[in-house]
């Protein structure tokens, strides 16, 4: 969901990655999808980066100081918890092992009796971002990240294009981010091709009156879900409004809201993930984007990747920790970024080899923020 914003980004709190949105746009060209001509040694499923051009990279750090924050990047320190925090906590009413389950109730809640069993108290629906670039209602484009083991970063990704724009994905590339992981690729290879031929790249659009509302845990905070009921087409619907943050208040039961989005599974629910609301007369366009991070630009440097020309940075961010991320195409960056500029970028952590880098969804400087262009990687 590819959206130019006019004011800067709000400063988010989250520590790990939502589902919705990074690898950046693609630019259609004469009405149809502009694709990556991917060379034979760039075919599916060999590695994101190529082993030398990153180590060149790599080594432009010291050590173990690429890692933004003094924990695990993209942790969340809310009601989420590890084993040895199980250990030493009393507060075990709302807590969550992501790596145990993505979707449930608290114990608290019986859900069997509860008037909140409609939706999860909890869920996670990873980060995928998907984009409409020319408005006309098709996701042109979709990448799916996977996080084998659920310590807030990605492994893997899956992309899917719709190139005639007739609703189905024809095309899907799953690639690792290093090398790749024997035991779990083939099951995200599976769900990959499943998830192709699920999948619509349809926008849905609906408009009706909440019937229901509530606030639902996440890995990266707190987001608000609603029961709609369609005005039109008279059943009810499930509809992922974004993080909380973002709303001054609750949505009112009764109120009636328009929202476009896509849909997919969360458990037995389906869900609609919203990219754009309307109530109360006004549009709001709903930020996914993932953790921001300001700080200064220590250094650029350039790489290969896929054979395209990407554009790095080392930035000293304002904890003073070294953040690396790949700003995409080099000729495609439509922000003039040197060194010693302010920025802030955001979008999901991936990891590759023993290092975690940011792939930049979008780039603010000096006032302007931009989204990144990307290309698919299918062939």
């Amino acid at each position: 969901m590819k959206m130019q914003r006019n004011i800067p980004t709000k400063s988010r709190t989250r520590r790990r990655w939502v589902l919705a949105i990074a690898l950046g746009a693609m630019t259609p060209v004469a009405g149809l999808l502009s694709q990556a001509s991917a060379d034979e040694e760039f075919g599916s499923n060999t590695p994101y980066y190529e082993d030398d051009a990153w180590y060149d990279v790599s080594e432009w750090f010291d050590g173990n100081d690429y890692n933004p924050t003094d924990e695990a990047i993209g942790r969340w320190d809310g009601e989420t918890y590890g084993t040895s925090d199980a250990l030493v906590s009393s507060d075990g009413d709302n807590d969550i092992n992501w790596s145990d389950s993505d979707y449930g109730y608290f114990a608290d809640n019986n859900a069997a009796n509860s008037d909140a069993n409609w939706f999860y108290d909890y869920y996670d629906y990873g980060y995928t971002d998907f984009g409409d670039y020319n408005n006309d209602g098709t996701w042109d484009y979709t990448a799916t990240y996977y996080d084998y083991d659920k310590d807030g970063v990605y492994d893997s990704v899956s992309e899917y294009v719709d190139t005639d724009r007739d609703g189905v994905y024809e095309t899907y590339n799953y690639v690792t981010f290093s090398d790749p992981n024997t035991d779990q690729d083939p099951k995200n290879q599976m769900k990959s091709q499943s998830d192709q031929k699920s999948r619509s790249s349809q926008v849905v659009m609906r408009q009706g009156s909440i019937k229901s509302a509530k606030k639902v845990k996440t890995p990266h905070g707190t987001n608000i879900v609603v029961a709609l009921t369609d005005t039109k087409k008279g059943d009810n619907v499930i509809v992922d409004l974004g993080s909380a943050d973002q709303y001054d208040t609750m949505p009112r039961l009764g109120q009636d809201i328009a929202v476009e989005g896509t849909t997919f599974k969360a458990g037995e629910k389906s869900v609609l993930l919203a990219s754009k609301v309307t109530r109360d007369d006004k549009k709001q366009m709903i930020d996914r984007s993932g953790r921001e991070f300001t700080g200064t630009v220590d250094d650029l440097k350039t790489m290969k990747v896929r054979g395209k020309t990407h554009q790095f940075a080392r930035i000293m961010t304002d904890n003073n920790k070294k953040l690396l991320v790949d700003m995409g195409q080099q000729d495609k960056l439509k922000l003039d970024v040197k060194k010693g500029s302010k920025v802030s970028v955001t979008g999901p952590a991936v990891k590759v080899k023993d290092r975690v880098m940011l792939i930049a969804r979008e780039i603010s400087s000096n006032g302007k923020s931009v989204e990144v262009e990307r290309m698919a990687l299918t062939q």
